[in-house]
């Protein structure tokens, strides 16, 4: 399904996905994708992507084909979508502490990555 997938990793992107779909986001969404793919990367080469807007959304817009601003604009709205669901706790125990506001777009990479990386997950 997803073809940037490389052998011997630990965390695929389909258990990304399945986090994804966890905190409430739907498949249905571009930005679903774009999150799965920057996600991978950033576990794969964690010091790389500091900075969303030099690195990670260059990047996916060159996988994908898109601008880099349209990258930014779907993950944000796949956001909204999360956000929008009356309960947050999903959300909020991956996060590992209670969200009183909508989390930016580095926020919300940040808190999925962390949660994958220091074995929340497993």
């Amino acid at each position: 399904m997803y073809s940037f997938q490389q052998q011997g990793e630990a965390i695929s992107p389909e258990e990304i996905a399945r986090l994804l779909r966890g905190v409430g986001a739907s498949g249905r969404f571009v930005g679903f994708n774009y999150v799965v793919f920057i996600i991978y990367r950033i576990l794969q080469n964690p010091g790389e992507y500091y900075w969303l807007t030099k690195c990670a959304y260059p990047e996916a817009a060159k996988h994908f084909g898109v601008r880099p601003a349209s990258v930014e604009h779907a993950i944000r709205t796949l956001i909204a979508y999360c956000w929008s669901r009356s309960d947050h706790s999903d959300l909020d125990r991956v996060a590992g502490i209670r969200l009183e506001r909508i989390p930016t777009n580095s926020q919300f990479i940040d808190i999925l990555a962390a949660y994958l990386r220091y074995g929340a997950y497993k």
